[in-house]
């Protein structure tokens, strides 16, 4: 990479915006520059130390001094993260229990409240070789 070092253009850096980490090294950063000889404003560009373009190394540079805000961290959009769902329930019998206690409910009550369900939660079969899977 060092043979083609400063054979690029070079474009006057005329302020950059918006800084985060481009990998979870540290060594690239993506931000926002303003090219004093583009007629662009506010070009999405990504910058390293050893870039080839001398303006790119000096975007890296000032980004790295703060010059263009605080660098935001990097985040991983193609890392998988865990989901996560909170359920409060309520348990049937213990809340029959307290109520019985209270004489809220007699026995009989608890019987016409109390309904008990099947669903299907998978498939099982017999195969040729007597053992039983479940799916």
């Amino acid at each position: 990479m060092d043979q083609f070092k400063d054979q690029s253009p070079y474009y006057t850096v005329k302020a950059g915006r918006n800084p985060k980490w481009s990998n979870s090294e540290h060594n690239m950063i993506d931000l926002e520059v303003d090219f004093m000889d583009l007629k662009e404003e506010w070009l999405p560009y990504s910058a390293c130390a050893d870039d080839p373009c001398q303006h790119s190394r000096e975007v890296y540079s000032r980004a790295v001094n703060g010059e263009f805000g605080e660098i935001k961290e990097y985040e991983d959009y193609m890392k998988w993260v865990p989901v996560n769902k909170t359920q409060i329930n309520v348990s049937t019998e213990g809340l029959v229990q307290i109520l019985l206690e209270k004489g809220v409910l007699t026995d009989e009550e608890v019987d016409t409240i109390l309904v008990e369900e099947t669903s299907t939660v998978g498939f099982a079969r017999t195969t040729t070789d007597g053992r039983a899977y479940e799916y």
